[in-house]
């Protein structure tokens, strides 16, 4: 990434509107039919396809469906753990500037400085966010003056109906954001909350004082929807589905026998004739009662009654396989495999290009939260300029910053095979050894100092260099200039 001042620009659209509609299109997905329901025709934008109530409603059930159903508690918990993992490393290419810029942004990421309730660290707000905004569909950060950021769950965020300051009217406002020109977001109305369901209004933040992280579908989409939205009723079903299972399970457990009329009474094994009354109507007539031994049970029956074991499957292999195909599309709302949910579900190479399918998902998703990590750092690294704490060696200016926020990758599955690719990969010129290691999630340029570390060390306490015959020159040079006692990168070895 390198420091930057963003830019605005204004373009005319141009347009125009077809004059005569064909009787009849030459799409069958739009002619009607009977046996499923027609298009509506309605086209309008996505803000207005969920208004403000209907948003209150969706952010609500997706709450309380992550809440309650383990399984979409755990879905959204598997995206967070591919989404929001990130490392930094400064990438200026003066090792004392990357080294102080690495200090400061470590500093910075500390929950005492990074959050202004002080509860979170710089990591564990970007997975709560990033999870808030799955459920709710966006979430702000207020970047204060003093360097730390307070986080504004999205259902703050709205419109309100009263106490705006003067001059400023609900009407310019679309679910909470006063818009510019061209779209651009001016500022957004804050409420807080009061009492158990009730808001209040409380101050408006321009827009350049706050990071809206959210998803978005459409070009003039002005707030986030959750992606769970889609899966939401599925999940309703496969969670109600399974308590009705359950419920059906005690049941069988719980009435073992079930009893209908027979003729012979004797049929039904070792009984005790006893002469009750009814409560009801004060007629006396005989009960039967099974003995079961040293069983907890005695099922009373009448003259004529039977008995036998209820022995039907529970759940049912039609209710298990109906259950996975739900789950499966469910799931399919956050692009994670059904692999990931049931690991025997596959075997080694379904399960592989499972995941490669799934990291080009997860691919775009951590771009999102990269552009905030950008934009935070971008904004700490001012501040540090400002306060003095960091100063520019030279003619470099701020634009002239350079870094990485590198995910954190998936170790390999099968590191033999794995490795062995990479390794003739690398050897055929096709691959490097950054970016092998930076899809594991880890700095190669950090391996290549701790590579040379381990070697001074073995030399200075008298122990051969680490000998491995690697196939990149820049590693092997490293480790000869460990062991000849040179400055990294300084040695003349090929």
């Amino acid at each position: 990434m390198v420091a930057t001042r963003p830019k605005s620009s204004q373009m005319p659209l141009m347009g125009r509107t077809a004059s005569r509609v064909s009787p009849r299109a030459g799409y069958d997905a739009i002619d009607t039919k009977n046996r499923r329901q027609a298009p509506t025709g309605i086209l309008r934008s996505e803000d207005n396809e969920l208004l403000p109530e209907h948003r209150r409603k969706l952010v609500s059930g997706v709450r309380d469906i992550r809440r309650n159903f383990a399984l979409v508690a755990w879905a959204i918990r598997k995206h967070l753990d591919y989404v929001t993992n990130f490392t930094f490393r400064a990438d200026t290419g003066d090792e004392v500037l990357d080294d102080e810029i690495n200090q400061i942004i470590e500093i910075a990421s500390r929950k005492e400085n990074f959050d202004a309730a002080g509860r979170h660290s710089r990591a564990r707000m970007t997975r709560i966010a990033e999870g808030m905004r799955v459920v709710d569909g966006d979430f702000g950060f207020l970047k204060i003056r003093n360097g730390s950021v307070q986080g504004i769950e999205g259902d703050r965020i709205r419109t309100p109906y009263g106490g705006l300051p003067d001059g400023v009217s609900a009407d310019e406002f679309t679910h909470g954001i006063q818009l510019g020109a061209g779209g651009r977001a001016r500022a957004y109305a804050i409420s807080k909350r009061v009492g158990q369901t009730g808001f209040e209004f409380e101050r408006i933040i321009p827009a350049y004082a706050m990071y809206l992280h959210a998803f978005y579908d459409r070009i003039d989409q002005v707030r986030g929807i959750s992606p769970v939205a889609a899966s939401l009723n599925n999940y309703r079903d496969v969670y109600e589905g399974f308590d009705y299972a359950l419920a059906k399970m005690k049941v069988t457990q719980i009435f073992a026998l079930a009893t209908f009329m027979a003729d012979d009474p004797d049929e039904l094994g070792e009984t005790t004739d006893t002469d009750v009354t009814d409560e009801d109507t004060g007629e006396t007539g005989s009960e039967f009662k099974i003995d079961f031994g040293k069983g907890p049970i005695h099922l009373p029956l009448r003259k004529g009654d039977d008995a036998k074991f209820l022995s039907e499957n529970t759940p049912s292999s039609e209710f298990q396989a109906f259950s996975q195909i739900v789950i499966s599309v469910a799931l399919k709302s956050l692009d994670i495999p059904y692999s990931f949910y049931a690991e025997n579900f596959t075997n080694y190479s379904g399960s592989r290009q499972a995941v490669v399918q799934y990291e080009h998902s997860a691919s775009t998703k951590r771009e999102d939260v990269r552009d905030w990590l950008n934009n935070w750092t971008a904004w700490r690294l001012s501040i540090a300029m400002d306060d003095g704490i960091l100063r520019l060696p030279g003619r470099m200016r701020f634009g002239d910053l350079k870094w990485k926020w590198i995910a954190r990758g998936l170790p390999w599955i099968d590191p033999l095979k794995e490795i062995n690719g990479d390794v003739t990969a690398l050897q055929a010129c096709l691959n490097s050894p950054q970016r092998i290691l930076e899809r594991q999630g880890v700095d190669a340029w950090e391996v290549l100092r701790e590579i040379a570390q381990w070697n001074r060390w073995r030399v200075e306490n008298g122990l051969p260099p680490y000998n491995f015959d690697s196939v990149d020159p820049m590693a092997r040079a490293a480790a000869v200039a460990a062991a000849e006692g040179q400055p990294e990168g300084k040695s003349n070895a090929a």
